[in-house]
């Protein structure tokens, strides 16, 4: 059953959140601070000659307005609060995204950052934007983290119930140049299609897309499950919707194909629908260099995966986190020799 988009925190409002949960957790901006104010109250004052012994992992996020930057502090947090113990002090920064952060690390100017899975490809392989550059092949791989799936959204009363019956029918894949047109057009190429399949393809920005979509001027759009809650919030009263499976053997050529991609759940809570749908599209990773510590990623991944609820907790965007999937979904380059060691003692090490 199709249902009208509940309306639903802004994303400033989700960010403000963060803000707050992010101090509880004596994460506030100026970080030394709070630190050494939360060793005075444990009677644990660090010395010039205790932070001079401790390894320092300088995470590279992501804007300040943005999901990763929170998610960054509170590795720190959790990284930090053992440092007495393992011997590392963890502190981060807001960048500019991940083609920033790739070159970045390397030029050595970071040890851990967050990466489109994409990104994260086409570092390593010295392709796309960083065909000048050239190849990085000292990246490591340390974990994934959300899946950010297609939406392909129909109108609540649509015949259309695969992608298949899409066939001779009027949609828009978002722009061009768009991300999701780009992943589109990776998964007809895998299908034998072409726009000739379509009745028409028309380009258009998402808010467009919505507009026509309810205004019955195109039969099916798509977005980036990551955008769902800026684009439907405000859908009219008498525009339901149905989100519709991209899945099969298609799906696996694509992600086999280009192993940056992975599989993803659209979930019911991102569009008020009453069920999960399974999609594919791209993901979130961290990554390393290969000369990070094993020593400091490997407590990085234990500290995630030991503290796993709390961290899914952060943000509705890591609600479907898996365990099983933190070793391999979306990662396309080896992992970090520190990675392979924490993912082996809690046996999840995937195996191809």
């Amino acid at each position: 059953m199709a249902t009208r988009l509940p309306r639903k925190k802004s994303k400033l409002s989700l960010i403000v959140a963060l803000s707050v949960a992010l101090t509880a957790c004596d994460l506030p901006n100026n970080q030394d601070e709070a630190e050494q104010n939360a060793n005075r109250a444990n009677g644990d004052v660090q010395t010039p000659d205790s932070i001079k012994n401790m390894s320092h992992l300088l995470l590279g996020t992501g804007s300040v307005q943005g999901v990763y930057f929170p998610i960054g502090g509170v590795i720190c947090r959790l990284l930090n609060r053992h440092k007495n113990l393992h011997k590392i002090r963890c502190s981060l920064e807001s960048t500019g995204g991940s083609i920033y952060n790739l070159k970045e690390i390397g030029e050595g100017n970071f040890d851990l950052v967050f990466a489109q899975s994409d990104w994260q490809f086409h570092a390593y392989h010295g392709s796309s934007a960083f065909e000048k550059q050239g190849a990085n092949q000292s990246l490591r791989a340390v974990f994934a983290l959300e899946a950010d799936p297609l939406a392909l959204i129909v109108r609540a009363s649509s015949e259309v119930q695969s992608f298949d019956d899409l066939a001779d029918r009027r949609v828009s894949f978002g722009y061009t140049r768009s991300l999701q047109h780009r992943i589109i057009d990776d998964f007809l190429e895998i299908k034998g299609w072409s726009n000739d399949n379509f009745k028409e393809v028309r380009p258009m920005s998402d808010t467009k897309q919505v507009t026509q979509l309810c205004n019955e001027q195109i039969e099916a759009i798509t977005l980036l499950t990551s955008s769902l809650n800026d684009n439907l919030r405000e859908l009219g009263e008498n525009c339901e919707i149905r989100i519709i499976p991209i899945t099969g053997p298609e799906v696996s050529q694509v992600i086999k194909a280009k192993p940056y991609y992975r599989t993803g759940r659209v979930l019911k809570s991102m569009y008020g629908g009453d069920e999960d749908v399974m999609s594919f599209g791209l993901g979130a990773t961290f990554v390393a260099s290969e000369s990070t510590s094993p020593k400091a990623i490997y407590h990085v991944v234990k500290e995630i995966v030991e503290n796993f609820r709390d961290f899914k907790s952060l943000h509705p965007s890591l609600a479907d986190l898996d365990k099983k999937e933190l070793s391999h979904a979306g990662i396309s380059i080896p992992l970090h020799a520190g990675a392979i060691r924490y993912y082996k003692e809690a046996r999840l090490l995937h195996k191809n």
